[in-house]
């Protein structure tokens, strides 16, 4: 069949060429136009999911076309059918708990408050320096400041006071009335 002037082949094969480029230009720097043009609010943006799926439908029409002797329109609606099922597959299996994994890293950073930490780099009384957590998942280095008006030097054991913007809030053990969390 032809559109345009063009073999539906050619055309399915443009497409997908540049769906997939749009693609990895938006995995890329999907967070900058987002940020600028204020769209896509929520956990899995609607651009990724409908790049995706011309992507696969022109990709599935291309090879559809270049294998069967159907009619186009039914390869073009089987086409589309099995785009619109693997993008659905695609949302709930791996970007859905990509989005949520992300939302929970705040939840987690909660869970450090009234444990026990050791300063790996020195942190000053008005700066920041770097705090060592082990827990039952392996070890976390942490960027910290001191609640306190001493400096706190490397090695110097630690509790964790509260969390303000990803840094911890940090106090000497030996300073603090609160017992750590074991």
């Amino acid at each position: 069949m032809v559109l345009f002037g063009y073999p539906l082949e050619t055309i399915y094969l443009y497409g997908f060429i540049v769906a997939t480029i749009l693609t990895v230009i938006y995995i890329f720097f999907g967070d900058i136009f987002e940020s600028i043009f204020s769209f896509g609010g929520g956990s899995v943006s609607v651009v990724t999911l409908l790049l995706s799926f011309f992507a696969m439908l022109c990709g599935l029409s291309y090879i559809g076309e270049y294998l069967f002797s159907f009619n186009s329109i039914i390869i073009f609606a089987g086409a589309c059918a099995i785009s619109f099922v693997g993008v659905f597959i695609m949302k709930i299996l791996i970007l859905k708990p990509i989005a949520e994994a992300e939302q929970n890293t705040v939840q987690r950073m909660d869970e450090f408050i009234g444990c026990k930490g050791e300063v790996i780099t020195t942190i000053p009384t008005e700066g920041f320096g770097e705090v060592l957590i082990s827990s039952q998942f392996g070890s976390n280095a942490i960027p910290a400041k001191t609640v306190g008006k001493k400096d706190i030097s490397q090695g110097t054991e630690v509790i964790i006071e509260g969390i303000q913007d990803g840094v911890l809030l940090v106090q000497n053990i030996a300073y603090s009335l609160k017992k750590p969390k074991l």
